[in-house]
């Protein structure tokens, strides 16, 4: 089942955005698993994922909060990123660490969403 913006409770963009200058290739299967998200099913699940309008995006699941997105593309060699930005809103998110943030998205993408070396 993919998730869908109505699967939980989500905020729209903030107000503040910082481009995230997030760079990757995904192969086309790699790219399909992205697009089905994550619902959360318990308290200790801390992101609702879902894919919409070409968009990746990332909410914390507790208070819904949209903290990162990705624009996906297909290319001849897969699909690409080709924009993405972080919240930058100090009253939903208090991260300023452009690096950090990156890691952030890289470790939820291998880790919850591709299932790499982990969960």
């Amino acid at each position: 089942m993919y998730a869908q913006a109505q699967s939980w409770k989500h905020a729209p963009a903030p107000q503040q955005t910082a481009p995230l200058n997030f760079q990757a290739l995904f192969t086309d299967e790699e790219a399909e698993k992205m697009k089905q998200g994550i619902i959360p099913k318990q308290m200790e699940d801390k992101w609702f994922i879902y894919f919409e309008d070409g968009w990746l995006r990332f909410h914390r699941s507790w208070t819904g909060f949209f903290i990162y997105a990705l624009k996906l593309d297909g290319s001849p060699a897969g699909v690409r990123v080709t924009d993405s930005w972080v919240n930058r809103d100090p009253a939903q998110y208090t991260s300023t660490d452009l690096d950090y943030d990156q890691n952030m998205l890289r470790y939820l993408i291998d880790v919850a969403l591709l299932r790499k070396g982990g969960k």
